[in-house]
């Protein structure tokens, strides 16, 4: 029998980082709909009326990430704004009003809400280790603190389980089953759990490699604190290295990234006869040393 092969293992094997991708949507809203109707694409789903997914489609195009979601009776919610019922025309509204700027008003939901995409029918690896990190989630979760939902595709099958924590729009990808009670323990704290971290969601490419690597070296050195990056030239697009320096609890940091070349397989169908990796290139982090100049 010929065992299967996922995207998510060869990328993980080839090496590539989960760090480094770039800013995330401006922000999420989150649309009930049971996992059993979803379809790709998500505005294609059962039931789904045509005002409905043309709202979707313009919130997305307003940068505004619309994921269906199952795990509770909450009908919409956006930027923490919570409507526990509506209709499909009025969430059509409410999608529309974000889109052209507006804000909803109403209760707001104090927990963290946690999104893990466990869309198989977009990728088999989102179903696999995705559902499998979902479940982890609900049973080990307090839904007193933590929000617990499953989505649509979030973005990187290759990076299941793919999650997003809001408010703070912060992106986490490969997190495991095993990893799920330091996983909540350090959003109760407030601090990326770094293991699945992908970085600050408002960052850019290389300026996420380069906190991330400040953050793993603090961690060694017993040190915790925001990151402030002060001389990271802007992603030009054809740089292949560059320097910068990071501050982090009064300690100064020089980090060195690189433009590093990885293949790819995007989706599970790209495996094998159906199609060929992607070379792509990823910001990654080579050197990371205190001001001093002591290398680490």
């Amino acid at each position: 029998m010929t065992t299967r092969i996922f995207c998510r293992d060869l990328c993980m094997a080839r090496g590539e980082p989960a760090a480094g991708l770039g800013p995330s949507a401006r922000s999420y809203a989150l649309l009930h709909w049971p996992r059993g109707h979803w379809r790709v694409p998500r505005t294609t789903s059962h039931l789904m009326p045509e005002a409905l997914a043309q709202a979707i489609r313009t919130a997305n195009a307003a940068g505004i990430h619309v994921a269906l979601v199952d795990g509770d009776d909450i009908a919409f919610t956006h930027d923490g704004v919570i409507r526990r019922a509506a209709s499909p025309d009025e969430t059509a509204g409410l999608l529309l009003t974000i889109a052209g700027g507006g804000r909803l008003e109403g209760e707001r939901d104090p927990r963290i809400t946690v999104v893990c995409c466990t869309d198989g029918k977009q990728d088999p690896c989102c179903a696999r280790y995705g559902f499998a990190t979902w479940k982890a989630l609900r049973e080990a979760a307090d839904p007193a603190r933590f929000r617990i939902l499953q989505s649509t595709h979030l973005g990187g099958c290759r990076f299941a389980a793919s999650l997003v924590v809001l408010p703070q729009r912060a992106r986490y990808g490969r997190l495991e089953p095993a990893q799920v009670a330091d996983f909540l323990s350090c959003l109760q704290t407030d601090v990326p759990y770094l293991p699945a971290y992908r970085g600050d969601p408002a960052l850019d490419a290389p300026c996420q490699a380069a906190e991330h690597a400040v953050l793993a070296w603090a961690e060694q050195e017993g040190i915790s604190g925001m990151v402030r990056l002060e001389d990271l030239p802007a992603d030009s697009g054809s740089a292949r290295r560059m320097e910068c320096t990071a501050t982090i609890a009064g300690q100064t940091v020089r980090i060195g990234i690189e433009n590093l070349d990885f293949d790819v397989n995007t989706r599970c169908e790209t495996i094998g006869g159906h199609g060929n990796p992607k070379r792509v290139a990823r910001w990654v982090a080579t050197t990371v040393h205190a001001g001093n100049g002591g290398a680490e």
